[in-house]
């Protein structure tokens, strides 16, 4: 590998580190934990961090929590693999997946819903299959990063839902990620019907061939349907578990929520032997098995 890039690697990496001590920082009191901001290697942290920070905040803010370290995170990863020669296409292609994955996903979160009692998100405009309105930046980076990642959460409003809140709720959340594999079986029963050839191969470092872009797709959609299964927050196996739970435990298990994108963020550091079970090798079985 070329020295420069070598060097350019090695300084990202260390930007990470520091950005990934920044979201220590910001998010241990709401675990209890006060760190003195006036200890000199903070105010370094700080110093450096800041200014990559503070253009993302405008996109990473959710409610009183603030994400813009972690899309600065992820926005390193992508940048890392690139300089290590994730082809470009191989990008393009999941940029496409993923637009129309997330845009389906949510849509039928949104539609579930509907049809169960809540107007909620046909009211604030989610019904719709239009990518624009269900694509989340940090979700969508961590696809690009680490090819997973979420969409913008659909409101809903439980307590118009038929089944009840919890049965309801469940549901819903269930419609996402199976409308996921439901796509992957389509298109995989379209090539197999039409006889078209896959091939993982580019036009160029920049273009997707057709067959990458089908089996990226396949891919992808798979991925989607084991990853949004993991029962941590905003993932959509969170809410089909809190429908199974008792209530008790349940309001307990919700007190975990807000912490949900670092526990994943900590998972792909630091256990990801752990989450390439769980996802990566149900969906190359999977993906076998369709084409």
């Amino acid at each position: 590998m070329n020295l420069i890039i070598q060097v350019l690697i090695f300084l990202l990496t260390v930007l990470q580190v520091l950005i990934f001590v920044h979201i220590l920082l910001s998010w241990l009191p709401m675990f209890g934990v006060h760190i003195p901001s006036y200890h000199p290697a903070i105010q370094f942290v700080y110093r450096v961090t800041e200014p990559i920070l503070a253009p993302l905040r405008r996109y990473g803010r959710v409610g009183m929590v603030d994400l813009s370290p972690i899309i600065a995170f992820f926005i390193i990863a992508l940048l890392k693999n690139i300089l290590r020669g994730q082809s470009i296409s191989r990008i393009i292609a999941l940029a496409i997946t993923l637009v129309i994955a997330f845009a389906v996903h949510e849509f039928m979160h949104a539609l579930v819903a509907y049809r169960l009692g809540d107007p909620t998100a046909k009211s604030q405009g989610r019904l719709t299959l239009d990518p624009r309105r269900h694509l989340d930046v940090l979700g969508s980076l961590m696809v690009l990063a680490f090819g997973f990642g979420w969409a913008k959460p659909v409101p809903v409003n439980p307590n118009y839902l038929r089944h009840g809140p919890k049965t309801g709720m469940a549901i819903v959340a269930a419609a996402g990620p199976l409308s996921n594999l439901a796509l992957a079986a389509i298109v995989a029963l379209l090539i197999n019907g039409l006889g078209i050839e896959l091939s993982s191969f580019s036009i160029s470092r920049f273009i997707p061939s057709f067959g990458e872009l089908l089996l990226t797709f396949i891919w992808l959609n798979v991925v989607l349907f084991f990853f949004n299964l993991i029962p941590i927050a905003p993932l959509d196996g969170y809410k089909v578990l809190l429908g199974f739970l008792p209530y008790p435990t349940a309001a307990s298990f919700r007190k975990l929520e807000p912490f949900g994108p670092l526990i994943l963020l900590v998972l792909f550091l630091f256990a990801g032997g752990v989450l390439s079970f769980l996802i990566v090798t149900p969906t190359n079985f999977v993906v076998d098995l369709l084409i």
